[in-house]
C-alpha cells in the first residue's frame, strides 16, 4: 500500500508541476497557475499532519489521494466541471463521505484521552464551520422559495455567503483561542 501511495503522491506531483510549467510557455491555455500549485503541495497533506503529531491511517491517504485525482487534477486542473456539470455534484458529495471518514480517524485518535488540546479545538471550529453553513442553507432556502434576498444583502449571492463564512470561521478562531486556553489547571 506504501508503495501505491508514493506512487499516486509523485505523479499528481509531476502532473501539477508539467502544468504550472505549460502555463508559462507562451501561447497555451493552462491559466490556472493557484490550483496548479495546489495539485503539487495537497498530495502531502497527510505528511505534514504526522508531522505536527496526527496520526492518519495509510488507507485513509490512499483514499485520500485517490479523491484528488477527480477533484484537483481531472475536475479543476483539466476543466471537466466545465464540460460535465454533474461531475461537480459528484465530487462534492465524495468530499462529504471522505470527510466524514477523516473525522472517523481524529475521534479514534483522541477516544479516552480528553485533554487532546488539538481535537477541543478542531472539534470547536468544526461546529463554527457547521452552523455557518447550516445558516447559509436556511439563506439560500429563504431567498429560493420565500423571494428573499438574504444573500445579496452586502454583495450578490456567492460573494455575501462566502464572506459570510469566512467571517464565522475567523470568529470561530478567536472564540476557539478563548473558549480552550493552552493550559488547563481546573482538571488537575
Amino acid at each position: 500500500m506504501k508503495r501505491l501511495i508514493n506512487f499516486l503522491k509523485i505523479a499528481i506531483l509531476i502532473t501539477g508541476a508539467v502544468l504550472a510549467i505549460i502555463h508559462f510557455i507562451p501561447g497555451t491555455n493552462f491559466p490556472k497557475i493557484w490550483s496548479y500549485l495546489a495539485t503539487i503541495a495537497l498530495p502531502f497533506v497527510m505528511d505534514v499532519l504526522r508531522l505536527i503529531g496526527i496520526k492518519v491511517s495509510r488507507r485513509f491517504e490512499l483514499a485520500y489521494l485517490l479523491f484528488l485525482i477527480p477533484a484537483m487534477v481531472i475536475g479543476i486542473d483539466f476543466d471537466f466541471y466545465k464540460i460535465f456539470y454533474p461531475f461537480d455534484k459528484i465530487v462534492h458529495t465524495l468530499s462529504g463521505v471522505l470527510t466524514a471518514f477523516g473525522a472517523r480517524e481524529l475521534i479514534d485518535q483522541a477516544s479516552g484521552k480528553p485533554d487532546e488540546m488539538w481535537f477541543k479545538a478542531l472539534f470547536s471550529m468544526s461546529f463554527v464551520a457547521l452552523v455557518a453553513v447550516l445558516w447559509e442553507c436556511f439563506e439560500f432556502t429563504s431567498d429560493q422559495i420565500g423571494g428573499t434576498s438574504m444573500q445579496e444583502l452586502i454583495a450578490p449571492g456567492i460573494a455575501d455567503t462566502m464572506f459570510d463564512m469566512i467571517v464565522a470561521l475567523i470568529g470561530g478562531v478567536i472564540g476557539t483561542v478563548l473558549a480552550f486556553p493552552k493550559r488547563s489547571t481546573r482538571n488537575k
